[in-house]
This record gives structure tokens, C-alpha cells and sequence, in this order.
């Protein structure tokens, strides 16, 4: 009786393990060769060989477009989608071949280095901040030479005459007229080289008359109807003034007469000056030479030449500082200090550029 219920015991056992638990247990077991019921349900897409390593992460849904040529190295944070942007932050290696179209908008971070080649077209805008001289030139520019007081004496009617001579005049048609162009250019070079005054020369001389025919006005063609010809002519001379403020002018004058009375009347006989005057005519103006022989002797005129004397004084602008500061002004009186420095810190031509420099805040008055 007891054996029979014992036995009845162990085959209900039996039968239940036959069924799944219903808490599965922790420890499956595994299996040493495959089952021998498969499955009812086959898979649909069953591996063509099993993986070494299964996939922690399995893809939800494979992709319908696999890669050609798959990467050795995939990135490790790939992009989900193309970037519609391109990088802020260009190569940190450039292309061997630069584009030949160049940005629109400048780099904010130009090149720390200078090119080592140039451009041949300079900027149409030129830099707003100019570079600025570490240290001034260890050779600084001389002061400029400032013009000093002068005066001018303007003489009027000198004469000097051609006397026991015969000119061209109906030979050439011009012949006057070439002869006070030739007088202008040696009267004044057998002059000035007897200047021994320094600041002194001749400045200026024109002929005026030959034989009462004014010069500006076509002269006569004639033969002389005798052998003296007069010339008449106006000279300007100049003297710069020793003293500042031109105070010594009645002296210069004095010795500038005193000059034109002694050498103006050395040029009565003078074979020099009239060697040099043939020679005028010769090369200037293609008088032939043997047309020149009757020209032999010069005399001084009975003219009383008469003289204007000119104060003239070059002054520059320079700022009134001491007066009343509103502006530039230009009287000779500037400060010695101002003389000294180069033109254009102190002293100007212009009176516009010294308000502009010293009183742009009042240019519109001081200019």
C-alpha cells in the first residue's frame, strides 16, 4: 500500500516538470546540441552566419541602401544628417590650389605675417591708421632758407649810343628788333659779373626805344639817316637787406647807384661788350657777321635815367599767439624761435594752411 502511493507520488512529479515554470528560473540551462522539436515559427530573415559578437543595440530596421565601399574607421559619432551650414572654422592645412574667386567678406583675423611677395596694386583705400616712427631721424631736415627783406630800384632811361656805325637795317627787316633782344641778354651778363656785394644783381632790363621807336610797336624798316643810333633802356636792380626789417634801404640804394654809375659807363667803348653783342646777333639770331662790321664804337647817351625805390618784404603767416589769437598773421614780427623750425610748423606761404594747423577751431574767421 505504501510502495503504491510512493510510486503514484513520483510519477505526478514527473508530469509537472514536463511544463514550464512559472517563475523561470535565473540559471537556464544550455543545451549541447540543438533540440529535436524546432520551432513552429522559422525566423523570416534568418542570419547567413551566426555573429561572434551579437550586437548590444540591434538596428530596429535595416537599411534599404547599404554602403559600397564601407569605412575602415567609422566615426564614433557619426552625423545623422549632411550640414546644410559649412564650417565656421576652415582646414588647418589650406589647398595646394587657392580659389581663384576671392571671399566678399574679409578675414577679422588677418594674417599676423606680412606676405613675402607684395602686391603690385596698392589699396584704393588707404589705412586710417597710418604707422607712426618709433624713433625721429637721427638727421633732421635743415631749416628752410626763408626769403629776407629786399628792395628793388627800378631805373628809367639809360642810353647808350652807337656812334660812326652802320647797321643792317635794310638788309634785315627784324634787325631792331634782334638788336634790343641781344642788348637785353649782354647788358645784363657784362654787369652782374662786376657785382661784388653779396644779395646784389640785376634783375631785370628792357630796351624801350632804338632811335624813338618803341619797342612793342613794329619798328620802321629804314636806313639810318645818319651814323648814331640811340638805345634807350629801363634796368631793375636788386639788393637784399642786411638788416631785418630792410632799415639800411637808403644806404643800398646809395651804393647801388654809386654801382650803376661806375659800370654802366664802362660800356661806352667797351670791344668786350661789343664783341659778345655781334656774337648775340650771330648765333641767336642769324645775322651773317660781315653785315656787323659797320657797328664799331659805342658812346653814353645824353640820358638822365631816373630811379623808384621798393621796399619789398616776403613775409609768412604765422600764428598771433601773442596778439589777439584768433588767427594767423604776417607782419615780419614773428618770434626767432619760429624761424628757426622748417616751414610749415610756425610759418606758411598760405594763410589757409596756418588757420588749418593752429586755429581749426576758428578757421572760418581766421581764414
Amino acid at each position: 500500500m505504501k510502495f503504491t502511493a510512493l510510486i503514484t507520488a513520483l510519477l505526478a512529479s514527473s508530469a509537472y516538470a514536463q511544463g514550464p515554470s512559472d517563475p523561470p528560473s535565473l540559471a537556464p540551462s544550455k543545451s549541447s546540441a540543438p533540440s529535436d522539436a524546432p520551432s513552429e515559427v522559422p525566423s523570416l530573415k534568418p542570419s547567413a552566419a551566426p555573429s561572434d559578437e551579437p550586437s548590444l543595440k540591434p538596428s530596429a530596421e535595416p537599411s534599404l541602401l547599404p554602403s559600397l565601399a564601407p569605412s575602415d574607421a567609422p566615426s564614433l559619432t557619426p552625423s545623422a544628417e549632411p550640414s546644410l551650414e559649412p564650417s565656421l572654422k576652415p582646414s588647418a592645412s589650406p589647398s595646394d590650389v587657392p580659389s581663384l574667386q576671392p571671399t566678399d567678406v574679409p578675414s577679422l583675423t588677418p594674417s599676423a605675417q606680412p606676405s613675402d611677395a607684395p602686391s603690385d596694386l596698392p589699396s584704393v583705400s588707404p589705412s586710417m591708421a597710418p604707422s607712426v616712427s618709433a624713433a625721429p631721424s637721427s638727421t633732421p631736415s635743415a631749416p628752410p632758407t626763408r626769403p629776407e627783406p629786399q628792395i628793388e630800384i627800378d631805373f628809367t632811361g639809360f642810353c647808350l649810343n652807337f656812334v660812326n656805325s652802320t647797321l643792317p637795317v635794310a638788309t634785315y627787316t627784324n634787325f631792331y628788333t634782334f638788336l634790343g633782344d641781344a642788348m637785353e641778354t649782354e647788358i645784363i651778363n657784362y654787369l652782374n659779373p662786376k657785382l661784388t656785394t653779396p644779395g646784389q644783381r640785376i634783375l631785370s632790363l628792357a630796351i624801350t626805344e632804338i632811335d624813338g621807336n618803341a619797342v612793342g610797336r613794329r619798328l620802321e624798316e629804314r636806313k639810318l639817316a645818319d651814323s648814331l643810333t640811340e638805345v634807350k633802356y629801363d634796368l631793375t636792380f636788386e639788393q637784399f637787406c642786411t638788416r631785418g626789417n630792410c632799415d639800411d634801404a637808403t644806404q643800398l640804394t646809395q651804393a647801388a647807384l654809386d654801382f650803376l654809375i661806375t659800370n654802366v659807363a664802362t660800356l661806352v667803348n667797351s670791344t668786350a661788350f661789343l664783341e659778345a653783342l655781334k656774337n648775340d646777333l650771330v648765333t641767336n639770331h642769324n645775322i651773317d657777321l660781315a653785315d656787323l662790321n659797320g657797328m664799331e664804337k659805342t658812346q653814353s647817351g645824353g640820358c638822365t635815367p631816373t630811379f623808384v625805390v621798393n621796399s619789398i618784404f616776403p613775409m609768412m603767416y604765422y600764428p598771433d599767439w601773442a596778439g589777439a589769437n584768433k588767427g594767423c598773421i604776417a607782419d615780419g614780427k614773428e618770434d626767432e624761435y619760429m624761424r628757426l623750425n622748417p616751414e610749415g610748423y610756425y610759418l606758411f606761404d598760405k594763410l589757409v594752411d596756418c588757420c588749418s594747423r593752429h586755429y581749426s577751431w576758428n578757421y572760418n574767421e581766421c581764414a
